[in-house]
């Protein structure tokens, strides 16, 4: 084993801050720590092609969020002057009740918490004051279980968020006429439907019944009311990870409603079946490998680049036009150098990226040349050069990943560039990963404090 390099993690049973390493075999790279309580622990963290030492970026400049003084992470998190990136997206959790109780969820959600809409609406308004330029999502628990959503969006609206978007299982989506239509005019941008696959099989293990005709529905519902929608399937290796090839199709055979797939490949925290290990781990290189196969090429892994906001190791994506469902043009450039941009500069390009992606308006009086067929776009461009413009006037689909951190393979290098936080009632920003780590026997570091 080489090592590559020292960092910290924590210990997946006590949750404290320990020294760890990451070591290669070539192949491979995998986390490795001790405690001095708990003893020693191993993850896999990254497989194969692409490997580790090139996948690299030209970060935008860093943007600390605040000085505060320095705290014991992940415990004293608050993005504090160690932490390296400020918010790109705050995530405020307006509910721990769901009508599901999905055997992963990592809210843990079913029956819960509420807090009164006085509550959230200072909370809004301290999120704005923070991170007044940051993407907000509504997330929960099942966010549209509250009547007062609506009046909630109203107000992040009215404070000028960039962008707002609802994680939701997409019930009522598809079950309440309507309801999408008022949540637009309420001023939501987009939604991250939460999209497991294509058989109901899938939605049995992984949510506890059959789905998939609500969230086709869901997504019916969206294009009727002119939301654009994000597809986030939760993958999980044995389940659903022969499926992501299929999940593109489906993707690109319903745009533009359907403006991206955002893969997740499972992690361990909130509620899951069983401690974790390496053979059930899907890591970011795993999951861009099984997209060329899966998708016959269309994906490339040239296509495939990390970001340019969190860390390099976090996530990746690809931007692409679509000519037809079987036949896409990429779109993802070469990592630019970011020298000469200031850090407000780097934040906000992320930011506007993030909302000309899935946020484009998809209403009907914009949906004409959105929705023109690759054979409208040739009988109306005079040559190729206009043929590239009329695709790109119809909007870009993206797929990309994210993998989450848990108390397996966290990785506090990681963590101190995360700019994914979600707004705790003290008042704290908290990097996504550190609000949801939970030990191995079900306790949460944060969450439910």
């Amino acid at each position: 084993m080489a090592i590559l390099r020292n960092t910290h993690s924590v210990c997946p049973i006590c949750l404290k801050q320990i020294p760890a390493l990451l070591e290669s075999d070539k192949d491979n790279v995998f986390l490795r720590k001790h405690c001095p309580d708990h003893g020693e622990f191993s993850c896999l963290v990254w497989e194969g092609t692409p490997d580790l030492e090139t996948w690299t970026s030209n970060r935008f400049p860093l943007a600390r969020p605040e000085d505060r003084p320095p705290e014991t992470c992940p415990e004293g998190c608050g993005l504090c002057i160690d932490h390296l990136q400020k918010s790109c997206t705050v995530v405020v959790e307006v509910t721990e009740k769901c009508q599901l109780k999905c055997p992963v969820c990592f809210a843990s959600a079913g029956d819960g918490f509420e807090p009164d809409f006085y509550v959230l609406e200072k909370l809004l308004h301290d999120v704005h004051r923070k991170a007044p330029g940051a993407i907000l999502q509504f997330s929960g628990g099942e966010p549209t279980l509250r009547d007062d959503l609506t009046d909630l969006i109203r107000l992040a609206s009215s404070l000028k968020f960039p962008g707002i978007q609802l994680n939701t299982n997409g019930l009522k989506l598809a079950q309440e006429s309507g309801y999408g239509q008022r949540l637009k005019e309420a001023g939501l941008s987009w939604v991250f439907l939460q999209f497991d696959g294509l058989r109901e099989a899938t939605y049995t293990t992984l949510r506890g019944r059959q789905l998939l005709s609500d969230k086709i529905r869901a997504i019916d519902a969206c294009k009727e009311a002119g939301l654009g929608v994000v597809l986030v399937p939760t993958v999980v290796k044995g389940v659903n990870d022969d499926e992501m090839g299929d999940i593109v199709r489906f993707g690109l055979s319903r745009f533009p409603v359907v403006r991206g797939i955002h893969f997740q490949p499972i992690s361990y925290f909130g509620r899951f079946p069983e401690p974790p290990c390496d053979e059930m781990r899907l890591t970011l290189p795993r999951i861009m490998r099984e997209l060329v196969a899966q998708t016959d090429g269309m994906a490339s892994l040239s296509h495939f680049r990390p970001s340019r906001c969190e860390h390099e190791r976090c996530s990746f994506r690809a931007v692409y036009l679509v000519e037809s469902p079987d036949k896409i043009i990429p779109l993802t450039s070469e990592p630019c150098c970011c020298n000469g941009r200031s850090s407000d500069e780097g934040f906000q390009s992320s930011v506007e990226s993030i909302r000309r992606r899935w946020g484009a308006d998809i209403s009907p009086k914009n949906c004409r040349k959105q929705e023109e067929t690759p054979q409208e776009v040739d009988a109306q461009a005079e040559n190729a050069f206009e043929r590239f413009i009329r695709l790109y006037e119809r909007g870009s689909f993206s797929i990309s990943a994210m993998a989450f951190q848990d108390g397996e393979n966290l990785d506090l290098e990681r963590l101190r560039f995360c700019c994914i936080h979600v707004a705790a009632f003290d008042g704290r920003l908290i990097p996504f990963c550190a609000w949801n780590l939970t030990a191995r026997n079900g306790r949460a570091l944060h969450r439910h404090r």
